[in-house]
């Protein structure tokens, strides 16, 4: 029996949609692990065939997203030099032997060849927290391409509860974040196939054990220079079966998967296997 880096909730409580941030230690930024090396060779090839599909910025903001870049490459060298080497114009992931080109005039899709982490940068822009650059190689079920230029309410207004529960508050959370105190949450979903470059669905009729626990474990550190955060996300998709060998684990997240409203249910994309997984869980041997 294997274990997730960010386990499924289990203490049996409703869904709740919530920001819950945590402080972050720097040391804590970046995440490596035993998927880094393949994720990596994925994102490579998704660089080369899909730039435009994973990659946008809106003209204007290069001093921002330099200073986060920056920012970056000397978390990098402070805390996993084991892992990689620099130069004035370069990093370079050890084991693969992937390059960042630090000259290159996008410098986020740069980075994410050597890291993990997703990267987006956002501004506060008249008053509104507004998505300014992206590279965004595994979304989960979302167009870049839909989300940039836009404020933090209008690229969540489809998720259902957002405008009761965490609209009232989003921007004022987000203008309490300071720089000397980075912060970090967890968000999941359950998916039928591995796949974590999902611009779109990509669903397949399986079997409740053969579905995918996604974790996303998402970090905001802001700028000392501007108005500016930066939005990082590690994506990870792990077995869902490996929780049904621990049965009252299973059963405790069973009931707060059956808690979801009808819409939560549709937005997560569970509409046809919502009942089958829950009964699945509940029956977990």
């Amino acid at each position: 029996m294997s274990d997730y880096v960010y386990g499924p909730p289990t203490d049996g409580k409703p869904f709740k949609l919530a920001m819950g941030l945590r402080t972050l230690e720097p040391s804590l930024w970046l995440e490596g692990g035993v998927d880094l090396a393949p994720q990596l060779n994925e994102r490579r090839s998704l660089i080369s065939q899909a730039e435009s599909v994973v990659y946008g910025a809106v003209d204007g903001h290069d001093a921002d997203i330099q200073y986060f870049s920056d920012l970056l490459v000397s978390n990098l060298k402070e805390y996993h030099s084991s892992e990689y080497s620099f130069t004035p114009d370069s990093v370079t992931h050890q084991e693969t032997g992937f390059q960042a080109d630090l000259s290159s005039p996008k410098l986020l899709l740069e980075l994410t060849r050597v890291v993990a982490e997703d990267l987006c940068v956002l501004k506060k822009i008249d008053g509104e927290w507004t998505l300014i650059a992206g590279a965004v190689l595994f979304p989960s079920r979302w167009k870049l391409s839909e989300k940039m230029g836009k404020s933090l309410d209008r690229i969540h207004s489809p998720v259902p509860g957002y405008a009761n529960a965490l609209q009232p508050y989003m921007t004022a959370t987000f203008d309490k974040i300071t720089s000397d105190r980075p912060v970090w949450r967890k968000n999941w979903s359950l998916h039928s196939t591995p796949d974590l470059h999902q611009p779109e669905s990509i669903h397949q009729d399986r079997d409740p054990q053969e579905y995918w626990w996604r974790t996303e474990r998402q970090t905001l550190t802001r700028s000392t220079e501007s108005e500016a955060i930066l939005f990082t996300i590690r994506n990870r998709a792990e077995p869902l079966a490996w929780i049904m060998g621990r049965p009252d684990e299973a059963a405790a997240f069973a009931e707060t998967l059956r808690s979801m409203s009808p819409e939560t249910i549709e937005y997560k994309g569970l509409t046809g296997a919502h009942q089958e997984l829950v009964h699945a869980l509940m029956l977990a041997p």
